[in-house]
């Protein structure tokens, strides 16, 4: 009886991240398995959290689904591993850049990171394995109490980036779509943090 409600429960699941995602069932069915079961729901590794693992899936899948639209014939794999061994590490909020009222209005790419080392060196340093790519974006946002769609919805609508390499190329091409995202608490508040690799 146990196991019925467990599936049922599982399918339900199923239907409802298919709904919120817009992925497709078997995108879907997946987040739910591995939310229920364990296993690699994390787009760039797993953070001990299977919540926190399927709400990074959830949001790389919705980021991919935004660029496979340019780039159909791409591959989407969501592992960056680098997003979560060396850039969030070093994640700060004062990152940001703020108008006067305190509102995050985008990322400082001179921010310093190190002695002569600005943000965006920082980023071109850490995704190097991706330089020869057509297209790598940093983006990071406030995601403090946003579900995973409204977290989509926010990459959509211009969230902070850094462009990190970039080839004036049609998307057309691109063969390969890499999505990493992973979240980092700071004194309380919840922060994302994607990176997109077009090839």
């Amino acid at each position: 009886m146990k196991l019925k409600k467990l599936l049922a429960l599982a399918l339900a699941g199923v239907i409802t991240a298919a709904t919120l995602t817009a992925c497709t069932p078997l995108d879907a069915a997946e987040l739910v398995y591995d939310s229920i079961f364990g296993g690699g729901s994390s787009s760039t590794g797993g953070t001990g959290s299977t919540a926190e693992d399927a709400e990074n899936r959830a949001v790389a899948v919705g980021v991919a689904d935004i660029f496979m639209k340019s780039s159909p014939n791409a591959v989407v794999s969501y592992s960056v591993p680098e997003l979560t061994s060396t850039i969030r590490p070093a994640f700060t909020p004062g990152w940001f850049l703020k108008t006067p009222e305190g509102i995050i209005c985008g990322l400082d790419e001179n921010f310093p990171i190190a002695a002569g080392q600005t943000l965006k060196g920082f980023l071109k340093d850490s995704l190097k394995a991706y330089e020869q790519s057509n297209f790598v974006s940093f983006v990071a946002f406030d995601s403090n109490g946003m579900s995973a769609l409204q977290q989509v919805e926010r990459f959509s609508s211009g969230a902070p980036v850094v462009g990190v390499h970039y080839k004036d190329v049609s998307p057309t091409v691109n063969t390969k779509l890499y999505v990493g995202v992973c979240h980092k608490t700071v004194e309380g508040l919840e922060y994302c943090l994607v990176v997109v690799v077009r090839a």
